[in-house]
């Protein structure tokens, strides 16, 4: 306890001393203007719910937010349209987090967490299966700011199937057209490839709380910087091609998020960035909520459960517009968006974006409230 006790003091002095919003700051800006505002396919999974997904956006969000303990389920079918059956993306994934020792030391907490996704594409079926563990110190700089620096480790399973595959050799002269009852004399089967995947991320986080009971003049922030696959693992699925090279890219990742409250109104504006690189892709999304308290919580019995609705929408830079919505009730939130091509991809897609769902729950420290960025 003595070494954390430590810790706790020297990365508090470190990240005082050095101006991490400078930092980040840069990093933000070499990042657009290096590249360009635009999007591509990424390699990842893909959620439009940033909100929603916390731990693979950021391993230093692991532990940082207000409650004891905080899961996640989250769902989407994306390109269900495709002119080519069965090349749709399904993915499917849940996280749990919690805090430590937060009555140990004054100085900071852990948080400790894991997160697993299933994501399914195309007709032949290329599947990711992935289960991350989270570990993150979080620090307090003062009454309003924390800091965090997290680090993942997972193990990642890729697979397709063979069974779909055509052939040359399957193309049959008689009829003049495929027979897949016709041998292929290629290969039937392809191993999984299985590999060791790591990440890093710092956060910060900001929030002054409203000055009386419903003035509703609160504000809350958060900013972060990441960088996943630091490994950059090989992901080579097919063994028979021993001269070419597959390893997973390395993805960067800047974020950062509001929670704006209109003075003495029932209203809060929360406006999101996100932007990332990973290989050749790249990725801006920028957008807003507009957030309607329609219940307060009770402060001081919890009797009273809140509860809140927020619509809005993201853009995602040249590829999708994505309307989303969330409702929360007490501790549990429910989150709705679906993304709109408007790319040239929506001719292929034939109007169909994706659809997301996500699941919330967050048991709180004391009195149940609602939230949306804890």
């Amino acid at each position: 306890m003595k070494q954390l006790s430590a810790f706790f003091r020297v990365a508090r002095f470190f990240f005082v001393s050095v101006n991490l919003r400078i930092v980040t700051s840069f990093l933000f800006v070499f990042f657009l203007i290096s590249k360009g505002a635009g999007s591509a396919f990424a390699q990842d999974v893909h959620f439009s719910q940033c909100s929603m997904t916390p731990l693979l956006i950021n391993p230093a969000l692991t532990g940082m937010y207000g409650g004891e303990h905080r899961a996640f389920l989250n769902y989407k079918n994306q390109w269900s349209g495709m002119a080519v059956q069965g090349a749709a993306y399904r993915t499917a994934a849940f996280s749990y987090d919690t805090r430590l020792l937060t009555k140990k030391f004054k100085s900071g907490y852990l948080g400790a967490g894991i997160n697993a996704f299933k994501d399914v594409a195309g007709d032949l079926n290329l599947g990711t299966t992935q289960v991350n563990v989270s570990v993150a110190g979080i620090v307090y700089i003062n009454d309003k700011q924390l800091l965090s620096g997290g680090l993942q480790g997972g193990f990642v399973q890729k697979s397709i199937s063979t069974s779909a595959m055509q052939w040359d050799s399957q193309y049959d002269q008689s009829t003049g057209a495929f027979n897949s009852s016709l041998p292929s004399n290629d290969v039937t089967s392809i191993p999984p490839a299985r590999y060791g995947d790591f990440s890093a991320g710092l956060a910060w986080n900001y929030g002054a709380k409203q000055l009386y009971m419903h003035a509703n003049n609160q504000l809350k922030m958060n900013f972060g910087i990441a960088a996943f696959h630091i490994n950059s693992p090989s992901q080579k699925l097919n063994p028979y091609i021993t001269n070419s090279i597959d390893n997973l890219d390395r993805k960067f990742i800047v974020h950062g998020s509001a929670q704006i409250g209109i003075a003495s109104t029932d209203y809060e504006f929360v406006p999101s960035v996100l932007a990332f690189k990973q290989g050749t892709s790249y990725e801006v999304d920028l957008g807003t909520m507009v957030r309607w308290t329609i219940k307060g919580v009770s402060k001081y019995t919890g009797y009273v459960h809140g509860m809140a609705l927020s619509v809005g929408a993201l853009y995602r830079m040249k590829d999708a517009l994505i309307p989303m919505a969330m409702f929360e009730y007490s501790d549990y939130a429910i989150g709705l968006s679906y993304d709109v091509n408007t790319s040239s991809l929506n001719q292929a897609t034939r109007g169909k974006g994706g659809i997301e769902i996500s699941l919330r729950y967050i048991k709180p420290v004391g009195v149940s409230s609602t939230r949306l960025l804890d």
